[in-house]
């Protein structure tokens, strides 16, 4: 199967905007110390790393995240300060 160059090109635009293996380090690293600090097992670490892999991305693309999860949240804010969240409550 031949290679088609505008695919090509826009896996190296993906990698180069997004930056994946860099956000995807980042936030394996953060979510092992927030599992650490909220004393998560086993599936709860897979959910920090979905909220972390998150909130780095916006970060990175300077967007905010919307989100219930306070406990989380307000721990990744305080060891990343620069990252914006906005939370809610449900009733």
């Amino acid at each position: 199967m031949p290679v088609v160059p505008e695919t090509t090109n826009l896996i190296r635009w993906f990698c180069a905007k997004f930056k994946p293996a860099l956000t995807l380090g980042r936030a394996a690293l953060l979510s092992g110390i927030l599992c650490r600090l909220q004393g998560y097992e086993k599936d709860g670490k897979l959910r920090a790393l979905q909220d972390c892999v998150l909130f780095l991305q916006a970060q990175r693309l300077g967007l905010v995240v919307l989100t219930a999860n306070v406990s989380d949240y307000d721990i990744l804010l305080q060891l990343i300060p620069t990252g914006r969240v906005l939370f809610y409550r449900c009733k």
